[in-house]
């Protein structure tokens, strides 16, 4: 249970420094790139903006929720529907009938337009039991 407390602590501690980052600059490892302009970077803060959290669900599909021996995990399809280069970042509530849940964080830092990531992701904590799964937000942040 402590481990898996620790390993909780530092996903978010993770997650808070990639979002924290979003206003930085240049990523890192982009010396070799064009500068965008005044006007692109207009265009993507505006665009990150103007489809607010609920459409990013939209492009999230749940593929498998499952239990495991020891945390139950959940598969995700991603999909970028825009027009523009996102990241993504999407938490989904992994529940058992006895109304006992964890959660699993999906990240994915740079997502082309209509670009598909897959990814198998665990729950921070064991839930007993059958389980269901459900996308309980989602959100598309501009990319670094």
């Amino acid at each position: 249970m402590m481990r898996s407390r620790v390993w909780l602590v530092g996903l978010l501690a993770g997650l808070a420094g990639l979002l924290g980052a979003c206003g930085s600059g240049a990523e890192a490892g982009d010396s070799g790139s064009e500068p965008a302009d005044q006007t692109t970077r207009e265009k993507t803060s505006s665009a990150a903006e103007a489809p607010g959290e609920g459409d990013a669900a939209q492009d999230v599909k749940i593929t498998s929720c499952e239990q495991t021996g020891y945390v139950p995990r959940v598969g995700l399809e991603v999909t970028n529907s825009t027009a523009e280069l996102y990241r993504y970042a999407v938490t989904v509530k992994i529940s058992n009938s006895k109304g006992e849940s964890t959660e699993a964080y999906f990240v994915e830092g740079r997502l082309r337009p209509g670009q598909t990531a897959t990814e198998t992701v665990p729950g921070s904590n064991p839930v007993p039991g059958e389980v269901s799964c459900e996308v309980s937000e989602a959100k598309r942040l501009p990319p670094q």
